[in-house]
């Protein structure tokens, strides 16, 4: 698949699952900043059957075209519904002192969820509202999206080891692109050795939270209902 402008995209199709054979593809994509499609992309984004974009970012202060980005009409995307449902409140003084020293860190995603159990409910009513495709991003599709996708594809079924080989591939198209990019200003990892490194930090706590996660009993205690979990959980599975 390929939608012109994109950044870091990805379809969740084709993961293996613990019961044998694999994730539907063309349901649910993750990507970073929208705002890079060209008019191109949307057209394409459409004929994937793209509906639905959960937006992951603060609003407005992450949401904003930026002069750098390419110039869309805004009809271009009229065709998909977007829903803003951030992960986090980067003005909540105690989430920032707990979680703020590893925002773009699988170490910082138990806390995140202990924090916001309302927003992350939020969150996966919106991924299962329909039965289209739904796109689901952030700034850079890593960490927020990261933390998302890691749940919806452990709720699934998908093997942890799937699981973290997809965050990494995030990681890297994001690291990527910041190393190339002068429009992005995050900080990268300048070396190969240096990504490795960062790379086998995150990948093990990663594994760690992996591990030690029911993704069910959390969102159901957040108020998400046995129908929705149902849903969530065979969203990608094939039919």
């Amino acid at each position: 698949m390929f939608w012109d402008g994109a950044f870091n995209l990805r379809d969740l199709g084709g993961l293996p699952l613990v019961a044998g054979g694999s994730t539907r593809g063309g349901r649910v994509y993750r990507s970073g900043a929208p705002e890079w499609l060209t008019t191109l992309g949307w057209q394409q984004a459409a004929a994937d059957g793209l509906t639905t974009i959960v937006d992951l970012r603060n609003a407005p202060s992450e949401t904003q075209r930026l002069p750098e980005h390419p110039i869309v009409a805004a009809s271009a995307y009229a065709f998909a519904r977007v829903i803003n449902a951030p992960t986090e409140d980067p003005e909540d003084e105690a989430f920032m002192q707990v979680c703020g020293p590893w925002l773009d860190h699988p170490r910082s995603y138990a806390d995140n969820l202990a924090f916001y159990p309302s927003k992350f409910a939020e969150v996966f009513r919106a991924i299962v509202a329909d039965e289209s495709a739904v796109l689901v991003h952030c700034a850079g599709g890593k960490d927020r999206t990261g933390i998302i996708v890691a749940m919806l594809l452990s709720l699934t079924g998908v093997e942890h080891a799937a699981i973290v080989r997809d965050y990494e591939d995030a990681f890297r198209a994001a690291n990527e692109l910041m190393r190339t990019d002068p429009g992005h200003h995050r900080r990268f990892a300048q070396t190969s050795e240096e990504l490795d490194e960062w790379m086998s930090q995150r990948t093990a706590a990663l594994r760690d939270w992996l591990a030690g996660l029911d993704v069910a009993e959390y969102l159901s205690s957040a108020g998400v209902t046995d129908a929705e979990l149902l849903r969530l959980s065979t969203m990608l599975h094939n039919r």
